[in-house]
């Protein structure tokens, strides 16, 4: 049909002008990376990771290209909607995130004084200089400001157990939220960024609660699927 167009060169020859329709049974659901491709027709039962995989070809942008479109005739939305889900990291926001709710928090984790102010400009100090310029007295400098917050915190779990780990949730909610919202709000707050890489840090070293047995999920938690990625490919050898 194509005039014996060999199926390397199908991807560089479907960018021309010559060939814009493209049909396919079950090849290229995966590895068929044209980003001109815009449009799909789908007439054929998919699920799973085929519909991940398949609906996935029209992934790659372009210049040119501000926005994609398919017509499925088979398929359910909630079906799609229900194997997608299964590739989203993180935990689940809510339709709209409210910038001010980043603030609250903050304040909120300020109130409890696990942290000092000058215990933060302290350790982002050094941990924003050049990294030539940070000796190993530097790092002992860096780990002494946060196990100051170690200690406060471990005296609050010794005596008030709930408050502690509803601010150690609050500590995450705030790293979560920051780190979701500054890839979007250009927020010139200074004190927002070294607050997050206080905290970050932070949250490694607390204690985890002593009452509780730890979570079971033996009985909950099944492996259905795995996927193997290949990252990288070359000599580790050494000259």
């Amino acid at each position: 049909m194509n005039g014996g167009i060999r199926e390397k060169d199908l991807p560089e020859e479907f960018a021309t002008r010559d060939y814009q329709v493209l049909l396919v049974a079950d090849k290229y659901q995966t590895g068929f990376d044209q980003p001109l491709l815009h449009t799909m027709y789908v007439d054929k039962r998919l699920g799973g990771i085929q519909a991940v995989q398949t609906l996935s070809r029209l992934n790659r942008t372009h210049p040119l290209k501000k926005e994609t479109f398919i017509l499925d005739f088979v398929n359910d939305p909630e079906e799609i909607q229900k194997a997608f889900k299964v590739y989203f990291d993180g935990a689940t926001m809510g339709e709209e995130v409210d910038p001010d709710r980043l603030y609250q928090i903050q304040n909120e984790l300020n109130e409890a004084a696990i942290y000092l102010d000058p215990e933060v400009d302290q350790f982002c100090e050094i941990f924003f200089a050049p990294k030539q310029r940070q000796s190993q007295a530097d790092h002992k400098i860096m780990n002494a400001s946060i196990d100051k917050a170690v200690s406060r915190f471990q005296d609050l779990l010794k005596n008030q157990e709930d408050e502690a780990e509803l601010w150690r949730g609050k500590v995450q909610a705030f790293c979560n939220l920051y780190a979701f919202l500054s890839q979007v709000i250009p927020y010139q707050d200074s004190d927002l960024e070294k607050l997050y890489t206080y905290l970050k840090h932070l949250a490694l070293k607390l204690p985890k609660r002593t009452s509780s047995s730890g979570y079971q999920f033996d009985d909950e938690v099944q492996l259905e699927y795995y996927r193997l990625q290949k990252i990288s490919e070359g000599s580790i050898s050494l000259n």
